[in-house]
């Protein structure tokens, strides 16, 4: 990360103003993030394993304006707030959604925390579905609103679960605090997009979150969840339609749909 790449990945996320080592800096890009940069897992789906050199995770995300999933998401994230000076650590968590929460799961989710003024936060701008749109604190077990919904972080022992309310409490996805290796981001990706059972290899998964809703792409049904709790369900018929959303709900390019375009038919 050098200065200015840091002005390109703010135009990419229509930043404004000053960047620096704030709370408010903080939460500006953390909501501005997942809003301009959406969660996609084209490359997994369509059989190429997704570089996680830095250079080319700006490259495919700002450069070209790609999406990528959580390590292309934090792992940019974590350059650019390393560049402004926090202090910024990397975490792997255990995927539980729509599961119990002490369910078996390998640690293949890329979260951030950070510490500021003293304080440590779950920084989070990759987990698609339910990702969160500002830090929260990490050591707080009451209930955190957030933009998109409320959040909560359990604690027993030394294990965290990130939980999210959906008429009832739901598991994100459990960690413990702890050092992680670049080759452990390596073996977890290489996992999920070649291994035939992974999500990523077998589903398209697209996801952005605004201001004012969710917006998820799976299972050939667009589902729209405004912040008021309204769900509309658009299912998708063919490929122009998928084509469409691709660029009018996410706002992925050309390059995204031709990429889509060379998975083989079934």
């Amino acid at each position: 990360m050098d200065a200015l790449k840091l002005q390109q990945y703010l135009q990419r996320i229509h930043y404004s103003g000053d960047a620096e080592t704030t709370m408010e800096t903080l939460k500006k890009i953390h909501q501005l993030h997942p809003k301009h940069i959406p969660f996609e897992n084209i490359d997994p789906y369509t059989g190429t394993v997704p570089s996680l050199s830095p250079d080319d995770i700006f490259n495919k995300l700002i450069t070209t304006s790609r999406g990528g999933y959580c390590y292309e998401q934090n792992l940019l994230l974590s350059e650019v707030l390393r560049y402004l000076g926090f202090s910024v650590k990397l975490q792997l968590g255990r995927v539980v959604w729509k599961r119990d929460e002490n369910s078996v799961a390998a640690p293949t989710h890329l979260l951030l925390t950070v510490d500021l003024e003293g304080t440590r936060y779950l920084v989070d701008c990759g987990f698609g579905t339910v990702t969160l749109t500002t830090p929260i604190l990490l050591n707080e077990e009451e209930a955190q609103q957030t933009p998109n919904g409320i959040f909560k972080i359990s604690q027993n022992e030394s294990t965290y679960i990130l939980w999210t309310w959906k008429q009832k409490w739901l598991p994100v996805y459990r960690f413990r605090l702890g050092h992680v290796e670049p080759v452990d981001l390596e073996i977890a990706n290489w996992y999920l997009s070649t291994h035939p059972e992974s999500n990523f290899k077998k589903n398209l998964v697209l996801s952005k979150v605004d201001e004012n809703a969710r917006y998820t792409y799976t299972d050939n049904i667009l589902n729209i969840r405004s912040n008021e709790g309204i769900k509309e369900s658009v299912p998708i018929e063919n490929d122009l339609q998928l084509f469409e959303i691709l660029e009018n709900t996410f706002g992925l390019k050309d390059n995204a749909i031709e990429r889509l375009k060379m998975k083989p038919k079934d």
